[in-house]
């Protein structure tokens, strides 16, 4: 074995400590970060992947979007073509023949359509046309009749309806010769009118 003098021994033991404090320093400062920052940049190219497969995605269904848009804006032109045209008076009573079409009900009076705002949302794009219609019915007539004409008029709103025995201090309008079993309405129907009328 070879023999070392003290003072060869101590500068080995430095040497030996330096290596070590400049190789933990090297692997502390450039490995150990380096593999930090390599991690974080793994990270980075895994959330711009999704987020690239997803912008992907968006590219492939942009047509579909389009389509889609496009049925909107259609059904959008046929439910405004339905809408309230600017002679709201003879578009109501044209309607309500429509409606009570077939229909076992009678329509006794029909007031001039007012023209205001709906009231829904607000900067709603469209205004209203409200009327009132009376009449007479029996109460299955009454409820046939309403039904076919919510599903006619889908985009018509029927508010404020009142039922009431048609004789015996019913209405004005109700006639004495009506009968006990017809009933007395009374209801608003506010309908949108075409935007541009």
């Amino acid at each position: 074995m070879i023999r070392l003098s003290k003072e060869k021994l101590n500068r080995l033991i430095l040497v030996i400590i330096g290596f070590l404090v400049i190789a933990g320093s090297i692997w502390y400062l450039v490995i150990k970060s380096t593999s930090s920052r390599l991690a974080q940049s793994g990270s980075a190219l895994a959330a711009a992947k999704d987020k690239l497969e997803r912008y992907r995605n968006w590219v492939k269904q942009a047509d579909q979007m389009e389509a889609a848009a496009e049925e909107a804006t259609r059904q959008l032109r046929e439910f405004e073509d339905g809408m309230a045209p600017a002679d709201l008076v003879s578009w109501s009573y044209v309607l309500l023949d429509k409606a009570k079409a077939g229909q076992a009900v009678e329509i006794t009076d029909v007031t001039r359509p007012q023209t205001g705002q709906v009231g829904v949302l607000p900067d709603f794009p469209y205004t209203a046309a409200t009327f009132t219609v009376q009449g007479n019915s029996h109460y299955h007539d009454l409820g046939k009749f309403l039904a076919d004409f919510e599903n006619k008029f889908p985009y018509f709103r029927v508010q404020n309806l009142s039922v009431g025995a048609a004789s015996g201090g019913g209405p004005e309008t109700a006639t004495a010769t009506v009968g006990k079993e017809k009933l007395y309405f009374k209801m608003d129907i506010v309908a949108l009118i075409k935007p541009g009328q």
